[in-house]
């Protein structure tokens, strides 16, 4: 497959890729990551892709995959997830774990971006001293804010 023809067949598909990615990371930045992210490994399988029938659903589902794993690994103030949130528990099955990913996600979009960070900080390990010299707020407003977010969250997810 020619640089052309590459070009032909998966830019029209740009919009509804970064659409797609939205939905799940709910971060711009990120999202364009993904999608280009996504336009490398094709590019690198581009003779390997003359053989798929529907270049959209592959490229959803590839996409789709990458961000699953942008979700699983990172954590930084832009409001992506970790596993840290969740307890690995083998009667769940799949689906509901991935569901249980994605109301997980949707909260954290919800979240003003100063209880998000707080969040975010605090599930990755810092302790309230540390959040407050990050965050500049004092360590009592911290646990205020931890505890309303779990409370919430509480409410969030049993709906």
């Amino acid at each position: 497959m020619t640089h052309d023809e590459f070009k032909q067949r998966f830019l029209p598909l740009h919009p509804l890729l970064f659409r797609d990615a939205m939905r799940i990371l709910c971060d711009r930045f990120e999202a364009e990551d993904a999608v280009q992210n996504l336009y490398t490994r094709l590019w690198e399988k581009r003779l390997e892709l003359q053989s798929i029938v529907s270049l959209e659903s592959y490229c959803r589902t590839a996409l789709r995959n990458i961000c699953i794993g942008r979700l699983r690994g990172i954590v930084d103030s832009a409001g992506s997830v970790t596993d840290d949130i969740q307890v690995p528990d083998e009667t769940r099955t799949p689906f509901e774990i991935e569901d249980e990913q994605r109301c997980i996600q949707i909260y954290l979009c919800s979240l003003p971006p100063q209880q998000r960070k707080v969040l975010q900080l605090r599930m990755s390990g810092h302790n309230y001293e540390e959040i407050e010299e990050l965050t500049g707020l004092s360590a009592v407003n911290i646990r205020v804010i931890i505890t309303r977010l779990r409370k919430k969250f509480r409410k969030y997810y049993n709906k």
